[in-house]
C-alpha cells in the first residue's frame, strides 16, 4: 500500500501502523494505511480522490471496538484533529473528535448542561453519536438538534435529529457517512450542581467498574427488560476467561485484558458467554462492542 500514489493532503499519513496501540483492549493487527486529516475540508480532498477500491474504516477512540488479529485492510481514518467546540446561545456545535468527557467539562465551565449524564463514557462525539451511546435513563440523541456528515464520495450532508431514527446503541449512520461534528441542545445550571452530579458519576464507576484495566465497557447491550451483567452471573460466567482475556470480577459485562489476550481470545470468550447463558437464560445476547478487521 506504500507504493500506492496517495492524495496529495494536509493531514499526516501512517503506513503499516499497529491499531493495538491505540485499542482500548490492547488488542488487534495493524492497518494498511492511517490518516488523520486536519479538518473537513482536507478529508473531503482525500475521500475525492481515493481510488474506489480502497476499503475506508472509520475509528475514533477505539474504546467500543474490537480490532481482530490480522488488522484492517485498507485506509482507517482517525479525526483527533477534529477538536473544535463552539458555543452559541442555547446550543453547542462539536467537532467529532472531540472526547466525549472532554466536552461536558467545557459545558460545566459554560455553565451549561447537556450531556454531563456520560461522562464516565470513555468515547468521541462521533462514535458516540454513531452508537448512540447512553445509560439506562439518557442517550446522546437525548439531546441532539443534528449531525453533520460527509459522504465517503466527500458530499457533506447534515442530519436532523428526528430524520435519523436512533435506537438503542445504534445512530442509524449510514455506513458510508463519517461523523465530522453535531450540534447539541444546551441549558443554564449552575457549575456547583453540575460538577456534583459528574463527581457522583465518577464515584459510582470506580466502585462498580474495573478501572484501568484494559477494557472495552460493555460488552453486550441489555435484552429489553434484563440487565446483561446478571444474565451472565446466573450463567455462571463471573470469572470465566480464554487465555489472558478474562471476565471482570468487579463487573461482569466487562471483559479484560490481563496482559496477552489477543482478539481471537476475546472472540472465543464472547461465544462462550453467549452459548452459556442461552442455555440458563433462554436469552441470546447481542453484542455492544463492534468487531472489525481480519480474524
Amino acid at each position: 500500500m506504500k507504493q500506492h500514489k496517495w492524495p496529495n493532503v494536509k493531514g499526516t499519513y501512517k503506513f503499516d501502523f499497529n491499531l493495538r496501540d491505540i485499542s482500548f483492549f490492547k488488542v488487534g493487527g495493524k492497518c494498511d494505511v492511517y490518516f488523520q486529516p486536519t479538518d473537513a475540508l482536507d478529508l473531503q480532498n482525500f475521500l475525492t480522490q481515493i481510488p474506489n477500491d480502497i476499503d475506508i474504516t472509520v475509528l475514533g477512540n477505539v474504546s467500543n471496538v474490537l480490532i481482530l488479529d490480522n488488522g484492517i485492510r485498507g485506509c482507517v481514518i482517525n479525526l483527533a484533529n477534529f477538536n473544535k467546540i463552539m458555543f452559541e446561545k442555547d446550543f453547542v456545535v462539536v467537532d467529532a473528535g472531540v472526547q466525549l468527557s472532554s466536552f461536558i467539562k467545557h459545558c460545566i465551565d459554560h455553565n451549561l448542561s447537556c450531556c454531563e449524564k456520560l461522562f464516565c463514557i470513555p468515547g468521541t462525539i462521533g462514535g458516540a453519536i454513531s452508537m448512540n451511546a447512553g445509560i439506562p435513563s439518557f442517550e446522546i440523541g437525548d439531546a441532539l438538534i443534528s449531525v453533520d456528515c460527509i459522504k465517503f464520495n466527500g458530499e457533506r450532508i447534515t442530519f436532523k435529529r428526528k430524520d435519523l431514527n436512533m435506537t438503542y446503541r445504534d445512530g442509524n449512520i449510514g455506513k458510508d457517512l463519517i461523523v465530522v461534528s453535531a450540534t447539541f441542545n444546551v441549558s443554564t445550571k449552575e457549575k456547583i450542581k453540575l460538577q456534583q452530579e459528574v463527581n457522583d458519576i465518577i464515584k459510582k464507576r470506580r466502585a462498580s467498574q474495573p478501572i484501568g484495566a484494559y477494557t472495552c465497557g460493555s460488552t453486550f447491550k441489555n435484552p429489553p427488560g434484563e440487565k446483561a451483567w446478571e444474565l451472565i452471573q446466573l450463567a455462571e460466567c463471573k470469572n470465566l476467561n480464554v487465555g489472558d482475556a478474562f471476565v471482570s470480577d468487579i463487573h461482569s459485562n466487562f471483559l479484560i485484558n490481563k496482559g496477552n489476550a489477543t482478539s481471537s481470545d476475546f472472540l472465543k470468550l464472547i461465544n462462550i458467554i453467549k452459548q452459556k447463558v442461552l442455555q440458563h437464560t433462554g436469552i441470546l445476547l447481542e453484542e455492544e462492542i463492534k468487531t472489525i478487521g481480519e480474524p
